[in-house]
């Protein structure tokens, strides 16, 4: 049996270079907020496609004068964000929202989805949290 045995200058330092980091990063709210604006903004963009962010919206069977899923404008003003420094929660308030978002069978009432994280989003939010962790190292140095 070979033992081999390894030093590194400069280790010691970066132990505890890391370990204040890892202190640091028990926050995640400044990501966590950015990627939560990120999505809802990306919400916003599908209603104003009319869903083809996210596939595209059947569309409705009887002719009216305003846009699909905007008669009111409440169910697109009702998105809505909780942060903490550990979750971000995306929601929606308008009581008729779910069984549109909703992915159960239908026979009425088609899904039209308002709420993805689709490929571009995804991209985004992971660059939320390396600013976030890059903005931590800076501090660092």
């Amino acid at each position: 049996m070979i033992d081999i045995v390894a030093s590194f200058e400069g280790f010691d330092q970066l132990d505890r270079r890391l370990g204040f980091i890892a202190k640091e990063i028990d926050d995640f709210t400044p990501a966590l907020d950015s990627s939560a604006n990120t999505l809802l903004k990306s919400f916003d963009n599908n209603f104003e496609s009319r869903g083809k962010n996210y596939g595209g919206w059947q569309p409705r069977k009887v002719v009216a004068s305003w846009p699909l899923m905007e008669k009111t404008g409440e169910m697109r003003a009702s998105f809505d964000k909780a942060v903490t420094r550990t979750q971000a929660v995306l929601f929606n308030v308008d009581p008729i929202f779910k069984y549109h978002q909703s992915n159960k069978p239908r026979t009425r009432l088609p899904r039209r989805v308002m709420m993805m994280i689709d490929k571009q989003s995804k991209t985004e939010i992971v660059k939320h949290f390396q600013e976030m962790v890059g903005d931590i190292l800076s501090r660092r140095v």
